[in-house]
């Protein structure tokens, strides 16, 4: 993710982490110096070094993330469907089925424990370090805490680590109940990285913003809206980040496109924006991480906009966003009669004189969904609904060695929805949150929602907040968290899955992901989730 990362130094020191791991020898990673030379003790002795430890938790953010944030919350949701003429792997499509098994080298979670293991090492050993900067660890905290709040989410319960591995022996362990370590890790992590932080913004890397950006998501998944509100307000006052209110901003947060034959206007790699709080850095000019894997790579080509795609959007959300922004001029004009659509087109017309003239039409419905879409504006009707692809960052297929997309964990725009959500359960009227929703509406340039159309109840206010995000952060890894935030997964999931013929209906206890089956041989004191026991 940041570069001049002493990468031999901190192979030797996540070594220890193999059994978790299980994807990597020791042998090949202490390829130059003996483990005892390269040690915690040896190498944690300035803030130099712990900067580069922290660095080396961000690049193991990089692995863990790169596809992770869409397996885990994006593809088990309704947002997308399974290409009906594709060739997804069987491993793809238990997911969007929700019939995840065991053996399914997506449930793996250990780039996440490197992930956590590298964290814990700049945690254990920045105390030590004289004239200490403190947003170093408060960094590390962070990190910590995020892991381990996503595992919490995926798995339920998880092994617990909040020192460094040594042993290999250490490294086995019987999981921790998710409460526990919500309670005692990553509340208190999170908390502490608040107090010790320095920096207010920082794209790339934990500072105020997105420290309060994770105490929201947090607070928000243990429903404590009270405390989810302050943490958002805080980050509002703060002053660092706006909402952008033009459709050619909002295309920049997500554009990367190279100029080839497919897209001769290519703008390059953009992904720039007042919006963005946290994002994974991806840089194609990197050294790989351990040398060979597609760990410094983004995941998003390769799952949104393959050649022969695994997923593509669905019928479900395609006939949501034509139900509430209209694509016919007609129905447009009918519903929102005072509001003149943003984009437009050129197309050209018979002069009446035997030649043709270029005319600007404008463009009906949400523009978000045009840009999201496969074929955006001028290509938009030659894909039909339900064999669309995801567009939002590519609109071109390439390796996937070469994706450079970054990933934004946290978006200001998410945030005034999740404030959004909170003041539903807080302020009974409802006013605050239709004041937040229309905020984001005035920003995208888009009609604004009347009180009798937002819902008289909290419920169904609730309903409408959690449509407006799922428009708005469409494949950016949120829908499934939402769904299951608001105890509304089964609700919305199980009606399509009855409808695909190899979907499987989600239950209490598979909302959670399995354990990976070579963990469970490898750790003999892990038992399987309940939701996938033989």
């Amino acid at each position: 993710m940041l570069k001049n990362i002493k990468r031999n130094k901190i192979k030797g020191i996540t070594c220890m982490l193999g059994v978790l791991a299980a994807s990597y020898s020791c042998n090949d990673l202490v390829d130059e110096e003996p483990l005892s030379e390269i040690g915690p003790n040896s190498f944690y002795t300035n803030n130099d070094q712990l900067q580069e430890g922290v660095i080396a938790a961000y690049d193991g953010m990089q692995g863990t993330y790169n596809q992770a944030t869409f397996f885990w919350g994006e593809f088990r949701s309704d947002n997308h469907q399974p290409f009906a003429g594709g060739q997804a792997s069987q491993n793809n499509l238990e997911i969007v089925n929700n019939d995840i098994t065991q053996g399914n080298p997506a449930v793996r979670w250990n780039n996440l424990y490197r992930m956590i293991d590298r964290a814990n090492q700049a945690i254990i050993n920045a105390p030590n370090i004289p004239n200490l900067d403190e947003s170093l660890l408060a960094e590390a905290l962070a990190i910590r805490a995020k892991a381990y709040f996503d595992a919490v989410r995926v798995w339920g319960a998880v092994p617990l680590f909040t020192e460094p591995v040594k042993l290999l022996s250490d490294a086995t362990k019987p999981v921790t109940d998710g409460d526990i370590i919500m309670n005692e890790v990553v509340i208190p992590d999170m908390l502490r990285a608040e107090e010790l932080i320095t920096p207010l913004a920082d794209e790339f890397r934990f500072s105020k913003s997105s420290i309060y950006a994770l105490q929201a998501e947090v607070y928000m998944w243990l429903n404590d809206y009270p405390k989810a509100k302050v943490a958002l307000e805080s980050l509002i006052g703060l002053g660092q980040h706006r909402l952008v209110t033009t459709a050619e901003a909002w295309d920049d947060m997500f554009y990367n496109n190279q100029p080839v034959p497919a897209v001769p206007d290519g703008r390059g790699k953009i992904q720039v924006g007042s919006e963005l709080i946290l994002s994974i850095r991806y840089d194609i000019t990197e050294d790989r991480d351990f040398g060979g894997t597609r760990n410094n790579r983004s995941g998003i080509m390769g799952l949104f906009y393959a050649g022969i795609p695994s997923y593509v959007i669905s019928e479900t959300v395609e006939n949501k966003w034509r139900e509430k922004f209209p694509i016919d001029s007609l129905e447009w004009v009918t519903k929102y009669p005072t509001v003149d659509p943003v984009l437009t087109r050129t197309v050209f017309e018979d002069d009446g004189m035997g030649g043709v003239i270029e005319v600007e039409k404008p463009v009906y419905g949400d523009w978000r969904y045009y840009l999201t879409r496969q074929g955006r504006v001028d290509g938009f009707s030659s894909v039909d609904i339900g064999e669309a692809r995801t567009a939002k960052w590519q609109q071109t297929n390439y390796s996937a060695n070469e994706d450079d997309t970054d990933i934004a964990l946290y978006r200001y725009a998410d945030m005034i929805l999740l404030l959004a959500e909170a003041e539903n359960f807080i302020d009974l009227t409802g006013a605050t949150s239709l004041d937040l929703v229309n905020e984001i509406r005035t920003a995208r340039q888009l009609p604004q929602v009347s009180a009798a159309e937002f819902g008289a109840t909290p419920e169904e206010r609730l309903n409408y907040i959690l449509d407006e995000r799922q428009l708005e952060l469409f494949g950016e890894g949120k829908r499934w968290w939402d769904l299951v935030r608001n105890n509304k997964a089964m609700e919305v999931i199980n009606p399509i899955m009855s409808l695909r013929p190899e979907g499987v209906q989600i239950t209490e206890d598979r909302l959670v992901w399995p354990i990976y089956v070579d963990h469970l041989i490898e750790n003999p004191l892990l038992e399987q989730n309940t939701g996938y026991r033989n």
